[in-house]
Parts: structure tokens; sequence; C-alpha cells
């Protein structure tokens, strides 16, 4: 062969015929930013597969990065984990990964030709992502960039699906002795998808398995919807919805149970705290919110905060803008503490959120509620007197109100308090077990026990 015809071959761009290791080059099949995928062949059993070569003059970040997908895919074997068949360099030192070659086209592309999947369907897809991540977490090893574009549905020729978890590029090892587990990416440096990144990634904290779970919330709207949960002209606004903006919910995008809503909204916890403790968590989630299950009648409790900001004398221009600040400090702050506002008036707002089932958590949920409120009130009080507004609130514990149910907590004559001036008021349900941890007193309030809170312990 012709040095011409050498240079051809194993150019920047390798051409047909090019010989790596034992695998001959037959096309190019995905162009990256710094490696490019080619589909080849096994030159003695003809077995096809993925060669993804770096390209040219890598930094230094991209190669041990490079690097780093080899190794921790060597050891991750999983039949929903693509295999790696051989792992070595280029006469010119270029690094080469082959993986087994999967027919078959990823999740975003599915969805685009095809639609939402049916929650069902989903099921079964994510059972089996959620079989690859568990065996890279009992690895210490975190993907960090799980999203439609890295789960390939498999070409079966049957109904059910198969998919593969691939590109773990980004990866994370969690201890020093765990596969892809590297001082290549220190705590401040923010990488994976915006589109599915949990806030610790963006905020470049160092990540854990529920990072993960967060990008399964992401992943999950978006097979049952059609589209991602957020969605911005910039990377900087998506981020900021990320960390900023309640999740929405899939049952307001596309016709599915009511029951997917708490498994996305909890995935998607700003704190990771308040997500599932586990991918097995989560999947046992999905699967009673997806089948059903003997107790799935059982209520789901809530904790709920009912603000209620109030003038005193004339009605002033300069008041009037007070309480609308304040009305919206009240709101962003309890969308900090994990509630939602699903009501606003002139002058009152109403939040809450569904409570996890674990009992320590439930309890840590409550407490951040009442923190929350209590600095509200103390926000208030400390005002320059005359003040001309007063922040009267009261947090409460109930069955989370079901779609066409107007009681529970949607009846706030039953549970709300009327304080004379700025108080944080909680029912018994909401101290239920937190009592010695603030300084209370009783109050008469609607007969469900209510203690006035003026300061934690």
């Amino acid at each position: 062969m012709a040095s011409g015809d050498e240079e051809a071959l194993y150019g920047e761009e390798l051409g047909v015929g090019a010989l790596v290791s034992d695998w001959l080059v037959e096309q190019v099949h995905y162009r990256g930013p710094v490696s490019t995928l080619y589909r080849a062949r096994h030159v003695r059993t003809g077995a096809l597969a993925a060669l993804k070569v770096l390209l040219p003059q890598p930094s230094d970040v991209a190669l041990r990065r490079f690097r780093r997908e080899a190794e921790t895919l060597q050891r991750l074997r999983h039949p929903h984990i693509v295999d790696v068949l051989g792992y070595g360099t280029l006469a010119d030192g270029r690094p080469f990964i082959a993986m087994e070659w999967l027919e078959g086209r990823d999740l975003a592309a599915e969805l685009a030709s095809r639609g939402p999947l049916s929650p069902g369907e989903a099921l079964e897809v994510l059972e089996q992502v959620g079989g690859a991540l568990r065996t890279a977490h009992q690895a210490g090893v975190v993907h960090r960039d799980l999203k439609a574009q890295n789960v390939v549905r498999l070409s079966t020729g049957s109904g059910a699906p198969r998919v593969k978890l691939v590109d773990f590029g980004v990866a994370k090892g969690l201890t020093p002795d765990a596969p892809g587990a590297s001082t290549l990416t220190l705590t401040g440096v923010s990488l994976g998808t915006p589109l599915s990144m949990a806030p610790e990634q963006i905020r470049g904290e160092p990540p854990d398995a529920r990072t993960d779970l967060y990008a399964m919330g992401v992943l999950l709207f978006q097979l049952v919807t059609g589209q991602p949960p957020f969605q911005g002209a910039t990377r900087h606004e998506v981020e900021d919805l990320h960390l900023n903006a309640p999740p929405p919910r899939p049952s307001e995008r596309a016709p599915v149970p009511a029951a997917l809503d708490a498994v996305v909204l909890r995935s998607m916890g700003k704190r990771r705290e308040d997500r599932y403790p586990d991918i097995d968590a989560w999947l046992d989630a999905l699967r009673r919110a997806v089948k059903g299950s003997p107790t799935e009648d059982q209520p789901t409790l809530a904790v709920a905060l009912y603000a209620e900001a109030r003038l005193h004398g004339a009605v002033e221009p300069s008041s009037l803008e007070r309480l609308d600040a304040l009305l919206e400090r009240v709101g962003g702050t309890a969308r900090a503490a994990g509630l939602d506002v699903r009501l606003e008036g002139s002058g009152c707002l109403l939040a809450f959120a569904p409570l996890p089932p674990e009992a320590g958590a439930e309890q840590a949920a409550r407490a951040r509620v009442l923190h929350a409120a209590l600095a509200l009130v103390e926000f208030v009080a400390a005002s320059e007197a005359p003040r001309p507004v007063d922040l009267a609130i009261t947090v409460h514990v109930a069955e989370l109100p079901r779609e066409g149910s107007g009681g529970g907590l949607l009846h706030l004559p039953g549970w709300v308090a009327e304080p004379p001036g700025t108080d944080l008021v909680a029912t018994a349900r909401a101290l239920e077990g937190l009592e010695t941890a603030f300084l209370v007193t009783p109050v008469s309030a609607a007969g469900l026990g209510c203690l006035r809170v003026s300061r934690p312990r």
C-alpha cells in the first residue's frame, strides 16, 4: 500500500479498511466533539463492533476521561450495560475502545419517532436501566449523565423493549478503588447534560447515587410525556430551573396515573436527602405507581403551609408594595423548603407537598417546613415599628388532596388558625415528634390541638 493510501486510512479520521487491533473499519457512525464512533467488523469472526476513537491531540482531561470510561466499562458487567470487547491505542497514540455493536436507536430518537411511552412501557425500560445502575452503584460508580440519548433500545424483533446503558465518559467513582475513581472531576466543576442534571451537579458538588436518581426522575418524565421537564433557550436558563423551579407533574402533560407524579416529584427533590435512598426503593415506588398494590388506597399525607398577610391602618401604595414583597418572600421560602405553591390570593398563599413515607425523612420534612415558617414570622416581627403588615402562618399535616376533592388541606376553615398578629401556629399532627425541638404554647383553633411556635429550643 502506498504511503498516501495509508494516510487516507489512518489520518485524523479513519478510512474504510483501516485495521484497529482485530477490527476492520467499515464506516463512520457518529462524529462527536472529542471522539469518533466507527462501525467495524472482527477480522476472524466477522462480528460487528463499535469503535470509539479519540480525536488527534486530545486535551489531558479528554484523554483521562476516555481511559476512565474504558476502565469503568471493563469492570461493570451487566446485561443492560454495553459490553467492552477491547481497549488499546493506535500507532499515533490515540486510545480506542471496542464495544459491542448495538443495533437499534437511543430513547431520544425513539420518542421523536413514535411519541411518548405508556406507563407500562416506561416501567419495562426503567427496570432494565435501574438494574444497570444498581450494578454501577454497588461498584461505587455514579453515571452522572443518564439521559434518553444514553439509553439504546435494541432492535430485537419482539414487542418487549430491551435496552442498554451506554457512555460512562463522565462517570464518577465514589471510592478510591472504584472503577473510574480519579481526581479528574473536582468539587466546583459541573459535568453532565443540563436537561437532566441534578442541582448538586450544577453547583459542582460531589455526586452520589441519588444524583442518578434525580436523572431517573427526569427520564421517567420524558418517557411518558415525550419532553423533558425543564427546557430553556440557554444552558443557564435550564440550570436555573433545575436549581429553583418546582418540577412539573407528568399528569399535567400526559394521560398518566397521578401516582406517577409523586415518583417524579420525589426523584427531582432539590435536596438529595428528599429523594429515594437507592435505586431499589425508586423502582419499588415506580412499580406501585404503575401496577398498583394492596396499599395503594391508603392516603398519602402532605405537609401544608398557609400564610396570610394583613395590612394595618390606611391602605397606601407603599404598604401594598410591602405586602406583595412579603408574599413573594413567603412563596420563595416555601419552595426552598420543598413545597409547591398551589394557591395565591391578594393577601394569602397556600403551599403543600407530599410527605415521604419513611419515618425519619417524614419528620425531617416537617421540621424543615416549620423552621422555614418560623424564619418568616421572625423576619416580619423584626421589622421597624409601626409595622404596616402582619404575617400569620399555620402549618398542618393531612391527606394529600385528590383530584376533584375539596376537603382535607383544601378546606382551610377546618385547620387554619387566626392569630391576631404575626405568629406561627402548628397543628398537633405537624408537630408530632418535634415538640421538644421548639418552644410552643397551646392555642385554640379548629379543635386540632394547635400550638403557637415561638422559637427553636
